[in-house]
Order: C-alpha cells, then structure tokens, then sequence
C-alpha cells in the first residue's frame, strides 16, 4: 500500500452512545468533539488530553442536532421533545432549556456572532432566538411540510432551509422575506449549507446527489452523483475548496470542487454515516454513523493547497452535470508531480474554442445528451474496518487507483513524453467541448419548457 502526506489518515476512535449518532461538532479551539444521539444523550469528547467524556442526559427524546457556540463556551442541543436546550460544557452539566416549537426540532446552529440561535422544526417554521434569555425574536413560515435543516450564511445576513416539501428556501434575516426558492424535483435536500463564499449554496439529496446553487445567478451550478445512497449531510472545509460527505452507503466521501470529482471515498462505519463535520481550521474531521461510532480523521488533502475560492464556483451562470463522479472527466497531463489545480474562466476557454475553430451546425439540440467520453479510475480508499489497532496517529491505508500510469517514468524519449503529453491534452480539450454540448442542450431544453 502506498500513502502520500495530502491523503486523509485516521487518527482516533470514539464508542460511547447506545444508539446511533446525529450531529457533531468540534469546539472552536478544536479541543472538544460533541456528539448527539439518539439514545438522547450529548458525549464531549476530549481530544487533547486524556479524560473521560462527559454524558449529558440531555432531554426526554431522542436529539437531532447540537452545535457549539462560536465563542465554544456553551453548547445547544435539539430534540424529537420539541425543545431546545443549552449547555455548559463541563462536568457539572449547567443547562437551561426552553419550548421553541410544537414539533420535533431537527436544527439548531448559533449566528456567527454568537448572539442569536436559529431553529428548524417539523412544525413546518424556522425560528430565530435570542440567546440572551432565549428570546423569540421572528419566524420564517412557507415551507409546507417538516424543516430538515436551517442555516446561517457566513456573513449572518441569510439564512438557507430545506423541507420535505422539495423546496430549498433562501431567507432575508433584517426583513423576514423568501428571496429565492429552488425546486427539488426528484427527491426532498436532508441538509442545506452556505459555501465559505456565502455566493453558493450546497445541499446533500435523499436521491444520492450533492447539488450546488449559485445565489448570483439563481440557478443549479453542479450536480454531484456521487454516491449509492442517500446522501445524509454535507459540509464544505473552511478554504472552500473540498466538500465532504456522508451517505446511507457507509461511505465518506471528500470532493475537489477546483477538479469537480471525488478524491477520497472513506470506509470506516458498519452502516449509515449520518453525520460529518470539519474543525474550525479544517485540519480535522470527525463522522458519526448509525453504528454508534465516532471516528476523527486528520484532513491532509489541503496542506499546501490553493486557498482561494475557485473562480467558476462564485461566478459561473453556467449548469454542470457529473453523473458519475466515480469516472475522471479532466485527465492529469503530468503524472510524475503533485497535483496541480487548473482555473479555466470564460476568456481561456473562449480561446481554445477559437482555436479549435469549432462551429455549431444545431444538430446538438436534438435528441438526448450525448455520453461524454470518460477514463475510468476508482477513487482513492482509506478503509478502518480492517485496521488492527485504533490508536491515535495510525496511518490508514490508501488504495492508489489501479489505472495510473508510469509511462512518463518509463519512456526514455523526450519526443514520446512531449507527444503523450500532447495526446492528453486534445483529450481534455475534446471532453471540456462535450461537455459544453452538453450544458447547452440542458439550457436550449429549459429554455423551451
């Protein structure tokens, strides 16, 4: 087996909850994991030193979903009992709790300033609070079935739901108002969030897809078909580049949204993997599953990456579709180095449209979307079912793709590497023109609907 230091490697094993796990939560300081389960207890796991992890029989069902403060001195939880509590994190369990909806509360998060607290419930509203004294501040009412998640945007002035009515809601806080909705036509969103960006909204399907809306342009800017079951819950790491999920098909998947395919698909749980998130500084992540197990990872795959926010995820208007993300759709034209993260914006591809001199006689816009010639690789895959001893800092195994080739090693001729090298890239110039066929039979159809 061969690891790399950008690939993930597991770093420690929690089993506490009798039941399985449905929300976690790093501490700011990323020296606290919470988890919420559904045998209704909160466990806060120390990751610094040695401790025990404190219980907190925390309500009279089962809890959905908890999340840190922003300053991590206190803790809310929400509960299938219809209330919210919230907690000091220490031994001695301070708590006060109150009755925020008529309804199993599935969501709570804290505003980035730490002031207020935003709820979501069967009940159909979303409700915003302040914490000072648990106050009701308004409620945002339009969904017309339960609320599966609410969330702030990084800046604090939007907020972003998701309904089992299969519609995505994006929220005016100052005046109350839905400023955009989106339909959900195959299946309901489980889970909603705001890119690091707040231009882009991502949201993890009960289809298996992992769907991103850009705000500019009100409209669906890529479509992940990742995985083989549903897809639980999202979260994008705090640079913006990786998206990382958790699916119904026990997997952990990690997503370069710079390359737009999958890199790492995680096996580590028994069943279901229900829940994931990122520490504050994206070092660590942790995922939480039906089999009661809590597992934390140490990222990797970002060190010495780029920071910057991918230009097309911000501005493109343009719709992209990749309906197997297990297939390379852009091949690696050098083999030998790391990874090198290309941005195309509108001029450069323009340009190698020019030169390809390219012309549309119309016959695109008949029938149905060609398939786009792709290579066939197998994601990366870190497995800790097998792993003997689960003590911390032991390097989990990466399984290299079986299709990568040494060719570049092996050759002795300059010319055959330069005419290799060539060979690569009019393959990548011929998938990026499918795919723009494709994008434009997709708008020349919704234009005629």
């Amino acid at each position: 087996m061969v690891t790399t230091i950008y690939d993930p490697t597991f770093e420690r094993h929690f089993k506490g909850h009798k039941d399985g796990v449905t929300a976690l939560c790093f501490h700011p300081n990323t020296i606290q994991l919470v988890s919420s389960s559904l045998d209704k207890t909160l466990l806060v796991w120390h990751l610094t030193k040695s401790e025990r992890a404190y219980r907190f029989i925390a309500h009279k069902d089962s809890i959905l979903d908890v999340c840190y403060a922003p300053s991590g001195e206190i803790i809310a939880s929400a509960s299938k009992d219809r209330s919210v509590r919230i907690w000091v994190p220490k031994v001695t369990g301070q708590s006060i709790d109150f009755k925020a909806h008529s309804s199993a509360v599935r969501s709570v998060q804290f505003s980035p300033d730490g002031e207020k607290l935003l709820t979501a419930s069967d009940d159909k509203n979303i409700k915003l609070w302040m914490v000072c004294q648990s106050r009701f501040l308004m409620s945002f009412g339009g969904h017309t079935n339960w609320v599966r998640c609410a969330k702030f945007s990084p800046d604090g002035r939007l907020l972003v739901s998701c309904s089992d009515d299969k519609t995505i809601k994006v929220w005016d806080i100052i005046s109350g108002q839905c400023i955009k909705t989106f339909n959900e036509i195959t299946g309901p969103a489980a889970y909603v969030e705001f890119h690091p960006s707040s231009a882009v909204v991502g949201s993890a399907n009960v289809d298996a897809c992992i769907k991103l809306y850009d705000l500019r342009t009100g409209s669906l800017y890529q479509h992940y078909a990742a995985h083989k079951g549903s897809v639980n819950m999202i979260k994008f790491h705090p640079k913006g580049n990786f998206i990382l999920t958790a699916s119904s098909d026990s997997t952990v998947k990690v997503l370069d949204l710079l390359e737009g395919r999958p890199i790492y698909t995680l096996k580590g749980h028994a069943g279901n993997v229900t829940s994931i998130t990122f520490s504050k500084d994206g070092d660590f992540f942790a995922s939480g599953g039906t089999d009661r197990q809590v597992l934390i990872w140490k990222s990797n795959f970002c060190k010495d990456k780029p920071s910057k926010i991918p230009r097309q995820l911000i501005s493109s208007s343009s719709k992209q579709e990749f309906d197997n993300m297990d297939e390379k759709l852009f091949a690696n034209n050098d083999k030998g180095k790391d990874d090198v993260r290309e941005e195309h914006d509108q001029e450069e591809l323009l340009q190698t449209l020019e030169e390809l001199d390219l012309e549309s006689n119309g016959n695109h816009c008949k029938g149905s979307i060609a398939k786009i010639p792709r290579k066939k690789i197998e994601p990366e895959v870190i497995d800790t079912k097998n792993i003997k001893s689960l003590e911390r800092h032991h390097i989990a195994n990466v399984l290299i793709p079986q299709d990568q080739t040494l060719a570049y090693v092996h050759s002795s001729s300059q010319f055959i590497k330069a005419v290799e090298a060539l060979c690569d890239q009019v393959q990548s110039l011929h998938d990026t023109v499918n795919i723009l066929e494709q994008r434009l039979t997709v708008l020349e159809e919704a234009n005629r609907k």
